[in-house]
């Protein structure tokens, strides 16, 4: 059959008509259009041009163009908004402990072999630095003014210390303080302690920018030995520092500390000059010059390292790190040759344990008894103070 000749085909054509011949409203065109698609069987959500805008032709059901714009930005503001408070909250918890982290590290990482060991051993390294120049000549320049003050080339070198405030002429050249008097300002601490304690050497308050800038080419654990040297052998004092020698010993020959609580053998190194102090202690610990030796009436005081500067590298820069782990009633050897080679071992016992100032006296000297202190820098890593571990001789 010809679809021209067709019922539906006819009805189709004459709505067709109808609506070509008539001025219909909007309703009328609807309804036509209805009956249209229900005799085509088509659904009833297809419009006809024109009578919806472009926004209206997606499905009716579905949410409008415009109505996903707002809700995608409303979801975007408010997620800034989150972000916002979520990194201010967080901020004021995170800032600090950025910082701690970062002050834990550094401290750790200039003295992680000295903490190692104060857990549980005692670590080792090579090789020591020397940070000044071979070219003298502004120093002896400088130096010479005060040669008729002390009528004596040789304290005027530089590894002396004429006024004996732990800064050796060369330091006092480089910090600018007086050579000759150990207290440039004349408050009651020495040239030496006042850079130790960061404070100024030429008048009230810290160090000045400059003066901090000069002191970190100088090293502040040698000054703080020279201090402590100075102490024990002032003059006045060295009568009752000196015990009264009972053996002779051969003090060119190396000794022996051996501490079974620290698992500790070291070498001792009998030092004959105070200037001699860094480089004995690169080769064990050291031994006051002035101070008793083993056996004798007073304090053998024997000194080393709790730490050292990260650029020295020995195997001793961490041997006293573990000082403190001694108790009451521990036991500390010593040992010594006689010049015929005969090997002298003393036996002493802990009985306490004290912190000092560098320049403290009563740490040196003691005639009760026949007594041993071994000392180190403390807090590790610092020179501020000295902890000192003393022990009473039991038996040869």
């Amino acid at each position: 059959m010809v679809l021209t000749e067709s019922p539906l085909y006819a009805k189709l054509w004459c709505l067709m008509t109808n609506m070509s011949d008539h001025n219909q409203t909007a309703e009328e065109i609807l309804h036509y259009r209805s009956e249209i698609h229900r005799l085509l069987k088509i659904g009833d959500n297809l419009i006809v041009a024109g009578s919806r805008s472009k926004n209206d032709l997606a499905p009716l059901d579905l949410p409008q163009k415009t109505e996903l714009v707002h809700a995608k930005k409303s979801e975007v503001i408010e997620t800034r908004e989150a972000g916002i408070r979520r990194f201010y909250q967080s901020s004021l918890f995170v800032y600090p402990a950025v910082f701690l982290a970062a002050f834990v590290f550094f401290y750790v990482a200039l003295n992680f072999q000295s903490l190692i060991s104060q857990i549980g051993g005692w670590f080792a390294s090579a090789e020591d630095e020397q940070i000044l120049g071979d070219d003298m000549t502004e120093y002896y320049a400088w130096m010479g003014g005060y040669f008729f003050s002390v009528r004596s080339q040789e304290s005027l070198e530089p590894g002396q210390d004429i006024d004996r405030d732990g800064l050796s002429n060369l330091d006092e050249f480089v910090i600018r303080t007086n050579p000759i008097v150990a207290d440039s300002d004349s408050d009651g601490f020495s040239d030496g302690i006042e850079l130790i304690n960061s404070t100024n050497p030429w008048g009230s308050g810290l160090l000045t920018e400059k003066q901090k800038k000069l002191a970190e080419n100088l090293d502040l654990i040698m000054i703080n030995n020279r201090i402590s040297f100075n102490s024990a052998v002032v003059p006045g004092s060295q009568s009752q520092v000196l015990g009264v020698s009972k053996i002779n010993y051969d003090l060119n020959r190396e000794g022996r500390l051996s501490i079974p609580k620290l698992n500790l053998q070291v070498p001792i190194i009998w030092t004959k000059d105070p200037k001699d102090f860094e480089a004995d202690l690169s080769r064990g610990v050291v031994h006051y010059p002035g101070t008793a030796l083993p056996g004798e009436q007073g304090i053998v005081y024997i000194s080393g390292h709790s730490s050292d500067y990260p650029w020295k590298k020995h195997p001793y820069k961490q041997v006293f790190a573990r000082l403190n782990a001694l108790a009451l009633g521990d036991d500390i050897f010593v040992d010594i040759y006689g010049p015929d080679g005969k090997l002298y071992n003393y036996r002493y016992r802990v009985t306490s344990e004290n912190v000092y100032k560098p320049d403290d006296q009563s740490q040196f000297v003691d005639n009760s008894g026949a007594k041993l202190n071994l000392s180190t820098c403390w807090p590790i890593g610092t020179a501020k103070d000295r902890y000192v571990v003393t022990a009473e001789l039991q038996s040869l």
